[in-house]
């Protein structure tokens, strides 16, 4: 089973990995920094109640994180895919999942 603190660590883990590929992708100038800016503000909205371990939150993450998955799918499955964008969707992925299982860690945890 995993334990509330893992759970949180992994999910730390993967919304830094997110920001340090979208980072990249600014130092590499293939966005700007007003993309990166609205591209993070959802994420660091919902990250702030999800460190609160609000339950809700989690819910309406899921569907945020649908459209951020389709607009990575949209430039690796497009005309040219760089590996950015590969590991940008990966991540989402992995986010996804994670906070899908959320809910259930937390209820466990009560």
């Amino acid at each position: 089973m995993l334990s509330i603190k893992k759970y949180m660590l992994i999910t730390n883990v993967i919304f830094f990995t997110l920001f340090i590929l979208k980072i990249t992708n600014v130092v590499l100038e293939r966005i700007d920094i007003i993309l990166f800016l609205l591209w993070a503000f959802p994420l660091i909205t919902f990250y702030i109640f999800i460190i609160r371990l609000n339950i809700k939150s989690y819910q309406w993450f899921c569907f945020v994180l649908l459209i951020y998955f389709l607009s990575s799918s949209i430039r690796v499955f497009g005309a040219s895919a760089f590996w950015l964008d590969v590991a940008e969707l990966i991540f989402v992925s992995l986010l996804f999942i994670q906070i899908m299982f959320g809910p259930k860690i937390i209820s466990r945890m009560n």
